[in-house]
């Protein structure tokens, strides 16, 4: 005697959750904006992220920069680090290396 098997057919692919993001605002200009840094501390990051501070220093006379090492690429930065740089700039970059 011939048993049948049953078998019901998934499809396994899904759509694409996008989660809504609008980013910051653009500023008019960043001649003479207080920039703050965000060094993730892989390597070759902090070699790209003084370049870009000195370009943007010597292009556009940024008036500071403040920067924040994280202690890995793989550890969220301090949350009151983070605080301190959005009360304190105007605008705010963070690089990865590699």
């Amino acid at each position: 005697m011939t048993q049948k098997n049953e078998y019901v057919l998934v499809n396994p692919t899904t759509q694409a959750i996008v989660a809504p993001f609008d980013g910051a605002p653009r500023l008019p200009t960043v001649a003479g904006i207080r920039l703050g840094i965000i060094d993730d501390s892989k390597r070759n990051a902090d070699v790209l992220l003084q370049e870009l501070a000195e370009v943007l220093r010597t292009r556009y006379e940024i008036a500071d920069v403040q920067w924040h090492r994280k202690p890995s690429a793989s550890r969220a930065a301090d949350p009151a680090a983070i605080k301190e740089l959005a009360a304190s700039c105007d605008a705010v970059v963070i690089a990865i290396g590699d």
